[in-house]
């Protein structure tokens, strides 16, 4: 799917497409199991999340939920926008672990569970801090422009060293900050390496030596390749489907193949 320089309408359907897909294999793997579902698990959440609304409901601070919110707008708008420097986004990441821990000392004035709209955004821009927190981290630590992610400071798309995607988690709910590590691609298995596109200027990429050595692998399975384009695809890059979804997808002149 789209990463780095997603383009929206695709992902809505991609995104669609391969929920069917996944939920496919999902049902053939339900079949084949003995499954016996309990609901503890659920149960288990449901009663922390109501004990989470009721602490939110008892806490008695001097923050507003409102003011918090509408800054973390204004630095992610300012400081986390598509033109980004280090300094920015060192300050946003400082800002944004600030708000989160504000958010533990605000008060819900009005202590209705129900059709209460600020006990919604009590309970929900901790978690939009969260994701902030791990946009504007993640970006402090790369060190490179990459599609959206254009770094003022670092104009260079750097496939050398990060050619990798960047994974954020919270290992204890209560930190501050995300923590983040990295799951390297794995070039050898492209069916298009990376490269210069056309786009943009000459001499912005730092190559990964990598990539001229898979370009040359690509380049020599098709030169000897004496099937069709759907043989050619299985040699480049093979991928699993289920048949019903595999069928071939036909062009202009596919007829004559």
């Amino acid at each position: 799917l789209h990463g780095f320089n997603r383009l929206g309408g695709n992902s809505v359907s991609e995104t669609v497409v391969s929920g069917m897909i996944i939920g496919n294999y999902f049902a053939d793997f339900c079949k084949g199991m003995d499954i016996t579902l309990s609901t503890k698990i659920a149960e288990e959440e449901l009663s922390k999340q109501e004990n989470y609304i009721q602490e939110l409901l008892s806490l008695d601070g001097d923050e507003k939920i409102y003011d918090i919110k509408d800054r973390m707008r204004i630095i992610m708008q300012e400081k986390v926008g598509i033109f980004r420097n280090g300094k920015d986004l060192a300050d946003a990441v400082e800002e944004l672990s600030e708000l989160l821990e504000k958010s533990k000392k605000i008060t819900v004035a009005n202590k209705c569970q129900l059709l209460n709209p600020e006990l919604e955004e009590a309970y929900k821009v901790p978690m939009m801090l969260k994701v902030a927190l791990c946009v504007a981290k993640g970006a402090r630590d790369r060190t490179e422009s990459r599609g959206a992610h254009y770094r003022e400071d670092y104009l260079k798309r750097d496939d050398k060293n990060w050619l990798n995607k960047t994974i954020s988690y919270w290992e204890n709910p209560n930190d501050l900050e995300p923590t983040l590590k990295y799951e390297e691609l794995d070039i050898m298995k492209m069916e298009i390496p990376p490269a210069f596109r056309g786009y943009g200027r000459k001499g912005q990429i730092i190559e990964n030596p990598l990539s001229q050595k898979r370009q040359d692998e690509v380049d020599k399975i098709k030169a000897e390749h004496k099937g069709n384009r759907y043989e050619l695809q299985d040699k480049l890059m093979p991928y699993e489907l289920q048949p019903e979804y595999k069928a071939k997808n036909e062009r202009l002149g596919d007829k004559n193949e």
